[in-house]
């Protein structure tokens, strides 16, 4: 008994821990407003401790879960060309929704909520728990949260600006209704003017 009780300890100590720092956060990239039945593509990133690609062989699925009250629905990414980022493609009726990214061998992570139509509200990652600097094998397109310039702002209408107004020639009317009362002002002072000019 001794005997088995020393090998399960040996094989506890010794196998690496699978729970020991087994969470990740998922990032989204700017997403612009989500329409109802439309088809959307989002990019998102899954990063181990909110700051790294995972370091094994295949994170598995990923993709984002999205929940409103019993219906729950379930859309799988596929990897892009850089480490730890991937797309989804989703279609979502009308309504209110809770959102997760799903993260492979990691717990899903809490995004935030979708309001469709509308854009997502996300809710940033717990800073007691994503600690240090992103770091990655990332050049121009990297995840949202590596540069700080990049913050995602939800969608807006765009307002076109009101035109300046152009300045234009004074119309032909005006001109001479000056030019008239310029001459009528003229004559007046001149006859005025003649009795002052004979004496």
């Amino acid at each position: 008994m001794r005997i088995l009780a020393l090998m399960c300890a040996f094989l506890l100590i010794s196998a690496p821990s699978a729970i020991a720092g087994a969470w990740a956060v998922t990032y989204l990239d700017p997403v612009p407003s989500v329409q109802p039945s439309v088809t959307h593509t989002v990019g998102y990133w899954v990063l181990q401790h909110g700051t790294h690609p995972y370091a094994g062989d295949d994170l598995g699925k990923t993709g984002l879960r999205f929940r409103s009250g019993s219906d729950e629905r379930v859309f799988v990414g596929v990897p892009l060309g850089q480490a730890a980022h991937y797309a989804v493609t989703f279609s979502l009726p009308a309504g209110s929704y809770e959102v997760f990214g799903v993260q492979g061998l990691f717990p899903d992570h809490s995004l935030g909520s979708l309001t469709v139509p509308g854009t997502f509200l996300i809710k940033p990652p717990d800073p007691q728990r994503v600690q240090g600097e992103v770091e990655g094998p990332w050049q121009e397109i990297a995840p949202p949260v590596a540069t700080p310039a990049a913050v995602p702002e939800p969608a807006a209408a765009v307002v076109p600006a009101e035109p300046e107004p152009e300045s234009r020639p004074a119309p032909v009317w005006l001109v001479g209704l000056v030019v008239m009362g310029a001459a009528g002002l003229f004559l007046v002072l001149r006859k005025r003017l003649r009795p002052f000019a004979r004496r």
